[in-house]
């Protein structure tokens, strides 16, 4: 069993983060030890590590939540499924969208550096032909 500082520190989350998804229904039977704290099992520290990657990923809470009834459902069907690959794959799509856009500002980061260094040169060429003078 893991405290609420460990699992926190684990996921470099707060425990205002921990205590809302426990609220939202995403971490669900936390323990409690006789002093009332939370004790997280290993098998909350799996659940919440699929919650975290997911938003990392962008996915909301709901469709987490929505993701969690569909594979954890008695009667897993086909569907459950197809429904959580559509998810992953729009996940995927969005994902590609930011690289793309983070792309972008590496090429545009790049061009200023560079004409900041030409400026640069061409003042301290100007600084030298005026000091030699």
């Amino acid at each position: 069993m893991q405290s609420i500082r460990d699992v926190a520190d684990q996921f470099n989350i707060t425990y205002d983060t921990l205590r809302f998804y426990e609220k939202q229904g995403l971490l669900k039977n936390i323990q409690r030890n006789a002093n009332g704290q939370r004790e997280y099992s290993d098998h909350d520290v799996d659940e919440l590590d699929k919650i975290v990657h997911l938003r990392q990923l962008g996915a909301t809470i709901e469709e987490i939540k929505h993701l969690h009834t569909l594979l954890n459902s008695a009667n897993q069907a086909t569907d459950a499924y197809d429904e959580g690959i559509t998810l992953l794959k729009r996940l995927k799509t969005d994902t590609d969208a930011k690289i793309a856009q983070l792309q972008q500002q590496q090429v545009y980061l790049d061009h200023k550096v560079t004409r900041f260094e030409h400026e640069r040169a061409m003042l301290t060429s100007a600084k030298k032909s005026v000091s030699t003078h």
